[in-house]
């Protein structure tokens, strides 16, 4: 075997290694922006209030009210979010990790075993770190039974 096919399977393992962690960083860097942004324009809204007073009366107005709300209703919104969104990773990540085994049963490979198992294993973590997200976000508040998981945000 030629000495650069010997090391072809670690750089290829190594390159996608860094792209899951360049997309996860993506992820998460786009998340925080925006959620930095938000924190920004609460802040300079409250900051525009010269007293307690003031401040006071403009939460008991119309627009106060909507101003409290749009902030509940995005932690409904961020734990509903969460919830879909470790549903779709375990149903990807397990079915990947099936794959992985079929190949395995199938083409008699040993060597795909071993992403089978670990990606299943992965699949059925986020199905059950959702679920105790779900568990968690209905005891806190966060989201009321089943009409806070509904897509249509209605």
């Amino acid at each position: 075997m030629e000495d650069g096919l010997m090391f072809m399977p670690i750089i290829v393992s190594l390159g996608f290694f860094a792209m899951v962690v360049w997309i996860v960083w993506l992820g998460t860097n786009a998340k925080n922006r925006r959620a930095q942004a938000q924190v920004e324009v609460q802040t300079k809204l409250i900051e525009r209030f010269g007293t307690a007073k003031e401040f006071v009366e403009f939460l008991q107005s119309p627009a106060g009210r909507q101003f409290v709300t749009g902030v509940e209703v995005t932690s409904n919104l961020y734990a509903r979010d969460r919830i879909v969104g470790g549903f779709g990773k375990g149903i990807v990540l397990s079915l990947l990790g099936l794959g992985f085994l079929a190949i395995w049963i199938v083409d008699d490979n040993r060597g795909f075993i071993y992403p089978g198992f670990i990606l299943l294993g992965l699949g059925v973590g986020f199905f059950l770190s959702t679920l105790l997200t779900i568990k968690l976000s209905k005891s806190y508040g966060l989201i009321d039974g089943d009409r806070d998981l509904t897509v249509s945000g209605s």
